[in-house]
């Protein structure tokens, strides 16, 4: 059994939370402190809730040195700072994330005191670093980019297994940018029912429409990998968001959610005030003690309390406090 809420650094993620944005800056910062501290202000002047780094050392992951590892090592972020990273995200008070591709990364990040771990979708499948991960005992972000149910359940029993069951599945697709095609977002449903926990979506996507879909699905946590430029040099710049379109991309995030409402079907606060609805009204200003009757109840528009359909109903009710003429009837006024 996982998780329904997950709690960390401040935050809260369940079914009737706010969404949880996560502004991927990846590789994006050019190997520059200074741009990474640029990118952790637009992540927070946008209203994301977290930032997120890869650490990872490229000798490891490709220790033949070869065309990837010369990509890798172009991007890798020096984990000498990470401290002073965390530390800026502290004072903006936005969490600070990672994804770790290797045990001596993770080490890097649990001396420095981080609360969540992000999985990234290549990582999913390596349940050796899963395990060492989840024996930290701190939220997991999992992305399941290349999986399949089977994939997916093997991480989650390794997670479960190690005691840890504060699990967020992440729907992704591994194609960037993502085609809309691709996006499968149906998925989020079926992660909910079938595994329990909250659910997100890491979007590769070059527009808001399938981060918005998702809200409509049931999805808690996005992420979106942000740059200053699109055109700077990179495997990951050309399709992540810059600063005003990251802003505008939670800022719909938001409104998508708040747009969502409940299950309940009534009528609003507008419609009550503006609604072509009867409703009941005094006729006449009265005592308290007097008793309601088609002498005084009066049917018109809006139906701001009473609806009309409850006339018979409220007709000879007796009051409970005195009213002038013209008044809504209200069900706290009466008595029966």
């Amino acid at each position: 059994m996982l998780d329904k809420t997950i709690e960390f650094d401040g935050n809260t993620i369940n079914s009737s939370s706010l969404p949880f944005v996560i502004a991927e800056i990846g590789s994006n910062f050019n190997q520059d402190i200074d741009v990474a501290k640029k990118l952790i202000s637009v992540a927070k002047d946008s209203n994301a809730n977290a930032v997120k780094f890869q650490l990872f050392n490229s000798e490891e992951l490709y220790p033949k040195k070869d065309g990837l590892y010369d990509i890798f090592k172009s991007v890798e972020l020096n984990p000498e700072w990470i401290p002073e990273l965390k530390s800026y995200s502290d004072d903006l008070n936005i969490s600070f994330m990672a994804s770790c591709f290797d045990k001596k990364s993770v080490d890097v990040i649990e001396q420095n005191n981080i609360l969540a771990h992000k999985i990234a979708s290549s990582e999913t499948t390596n349940l050796n670093l899963l395990a060492y991960l989840a024996s930290k005992n701190k939220p997991l972000f999992i992305s399941t980019g290349m999986c399949n149910f089977v994939d997916i359940e093997e991480a989650l029993n390794v997670c479960i297994e190690t005691g840890n069951t504060q699990v967020c599945l992440l729907q992704c697709t591994a194609q960037y940018p993502l085609d809309i095609g691709n996006a499968n977002l149906g998925v989020i449903p079926e992660f909910i029912n079938r595994y329990k926990c909250n659910v997100g979506f890491s979007d590769h996507s070059t527009s808001n429409v399938q981060a918005i879909t998702s809200v409509g699905l049931g999805a808690k946590v996005f992420e979106k990998h942000i740059t200053l430029d699109k055109s700077s040099k990179g495997p990951d710049h050309f399709y992540a968001a810059e600063p005003e379109d990251f802003k505008n991309y939670v800022l719909q995030i938001h409104e998508a959610y708040k747009s969502l409402g409940s299950s309940k079907k009534e009528m609003t606060e507008n419609e009550r005030k503006e609604g072509r609805r009867e409703g009941l009204y005094y006729k006449n200003s009265l005592s308290k003690g007097d008793m309601l009757s088609d002498a005084n109840i009066e049917i018109k528009r809006p139906a701001v309390e009473i609806r009309s359909r409850y006339y018979n109903l409220i007709k000879g009710s007796k009051l409970k406090i005195d009213v002038k003429s013209g008044d809504a009837i209200r069900w706290e006024d009466v008595k029966f």
